[in-house]
């Protein structure tokens, strides 16, 4: 449970905050438990900018002052600062609707030109960011979590903030809770749901045949578990014997993938935004890691084994069965 703070008493200066985030799902999540923690401290002052549905799909119960959404452009031009001025229109029209801030704090982690045009155009009394240009840069660190970086953005703004206390997971709409409660109720009461969560980008994703090949050996070897299967993309590997025991909910909305991991006992994924949400939930996990590194991006808070290798193709089937069993083993060791 997210416990209730007193800010200290110079934090009630800040009249106008405002907490800027844009980027994929997992960075949403990864700013999670910072941006819950600020809102704490700010005692329902805080405003958001972010990409439109941002705050439904992520932060819906998160209590903010107002949202105001980042142009379609905008975004495009944060994530291509190439094309130059052409689209400094649209941050100017988002600085003038934020008007007056005076604490702005950024969780971006890409250095982007419009996010300079931005800082800019607000003039806040002091900013707080990871990159170059604000009052307070954080040192950017890859040794340590992700969520812990983001979370350093609270820490300077009050003492004795815990990041365990404010990791609880994203809110999801009730059609979505009670669709994953659905499919839970579904299946024996002893049955062990293995969420899995595959796709991704190349050079981040682990070759199917293998972890067909993976699955096939668990579920012989557990009969009592069933994989489901959550992402994008259907589940197309060749199992041999235990194909039954797939479902596939690949393509439902995003809530109720959440949704989904949340009722689950287990997790096996690569570097994903599934990842950080079987995390939030203490789902205990393995995580398979090639190019990045799970120091940075993998488990945080759940009981977890990462595999990593130098890419992906370089991780053994045996290397996750073996994950999987001592996972296995801590989780379940009466069974």
């Amino acid at each position: 449970m997210v416990r209730s703070i007193q800010p200290l008493g110079f934090e009630l200066q800040w009249r106008s905050p405002s907490a800027f985030i844009v980027g994929g799902i997992g960075d949403h999540l990864i700013a999670l438990p910072a941006l819950r923690a600020l809102a704490v401290l700010m005692q329902g002052r805080l405003r958001l900018i972010c990409a439109p549905t941002a705050r439904e799909i992520f932060f819906s119960d998160i209590p903010l002052a107002g949202v105001h959404h980042i142009d379609k452009h905008y975004v495009a031009e944060l994530r291509a600062s190439s094309r130059g001025r052409a689209r400094d229109y649209a941050v100017l029209e988002l600085a003038a609707a934020i008007g007056d801030c005076d604490l702005f704090l950024c969780f971006d982690r890409a250095v982007s030109r419009s996010t300079t045009v931005l800082l800019r155009a607000v003039q806040p009394k002091k900013s707080v960011g990871l990159l170059p240009g604000f009052d307070v840069e954080i040192p950017f660190d890859r040794a340590r979590h992700a969520m812990d970086l983001a979370f350093t953005l609270p820490m300077e703004l009050a003492e004795g903030l815990r990041i365990e206390e404010f990791a609880a997971p994203s809110a999801v709409p009730d059609a979505a809770l009670e669709l994953a409660k659905k499919l839970r109720a579904d299946f024996p009461s002893d049955a062990v749901l293995l969420a899995v969560h595959a796709d991704t980008k190349p050079d981040k994703a682990w070759p199917r045949e293998k972890l067909a090949h993976a699955l096939d050996e668990f579920l012989e070897r557990h009969r009592q578990v069933v994989g489901i299967v959550v992402g994008t993309d259907a589940f197309d590997g060749d199992m041999a014997h235990n194909r039954e025991r797939i479902l596939s909910c690949h393509g439902v909305p995003l809530s109720a993938a959440f949704a989904i991991i949340g009722v689950s006992d287990l997790f096996l994924g690569i570097d994903s935004c599934m990842l950080h949400v079987a995390d939030l939930h203490r789902v205990p996990g393995v995580g398979l890691f090639g190019p990045t590194d799970p120091a940075e991006f993998g488990f945080r808070f759940a009981r977890h084994l990462h595999v990593r290798a130098a890419t992906m193709n370089e991780i053994s089937v045996a290397e996750v069965g073996s994950a999987l069993e001592a996972l296995w083993g801590c989780v379940f060791p009466d069974r």
